[in-house]
């Protein structure tokens, strides 16, 4: 750091006695002390102040729970403690299932990527293991009916050569949704 200069605050003229002289540096040095030393005792009756509310608080729940049992009134304490903790019992179970029907779902949909399954049949997948799932989607892979690929030849070895119908030739242009005559040689 840079020498730090010394400013006088006062001056001091050949007549005067020696005199400490207080610079600006010393100045604001006491400044900050005294800024701390102030914030210390602040927070420290600060945290006096919490502890005293939280044993004010204490003390006052333990007044309330006294005069409810001077007044014979343990048995709404207990049904209100037993009332809270069927309630929280409850949610609990509702969150554990909401929980595991998510996993289920996300697994569902991770087989059916897998597998190549459609989305619209994901649902239907059955099981609770990987594995059982990857069954049941192999079972509904197998039921889905795979179409034939249409001929890419303007339709002119398809009809003449397998002998269709002229029902089957709309059929099939039906199918792949085309113009029958595109079928017919």
């Amino acid at each position: 750091m840079n020498e730090e200069t010394v400013q006088p605050t006062e001056m001091v003229t050949e007549g005067d006695p020696p005199a400490v002289v207080e610079t600006d540096v010393d100045k604001l040095r006491k400044d900050l002390e005294k800024a701390n030393r102030e914030a210390a005792e602040r927070r420290h009756a600060n945290k006096q102040l919490a502890a005293d509310l939280a044993a004010l608080k204490s003390e006052r729940e333990a007044q309330t729970v006294a005069t409810l049992a001077e007044q014979g009134k343990f048995k709404e304490l207990y049904e209100a403690a037993e009332k809270r903790a069927a309630d929280e019992a409850a949610r609990a179970a509702d969150l554990e299932s909401r929980i595991k029907a998510q996993e289920l779902m996300i697994l569902r949909q991770r087989v059916a990527t897998e597998k190549g399954l459609p989305a619209a049949l994901v649902d239907r997948l059955q099981g609770e293991t990987p594995e059982e799932l990857a069954a049941d989607a192999d079972v509904l892979l197998a039921a889905i009916p795979r179409p034939n690929a249409p001929a890419l030849d303007g339709g002119t070895r398809g009809a003449a050569k397998s002998g269709l119908s002229a029902n089957e030739t709309r059929s099939i242009a039906s199918r792949f949704n085309i113009d029958p005559r595109y079928l017919e040689s």
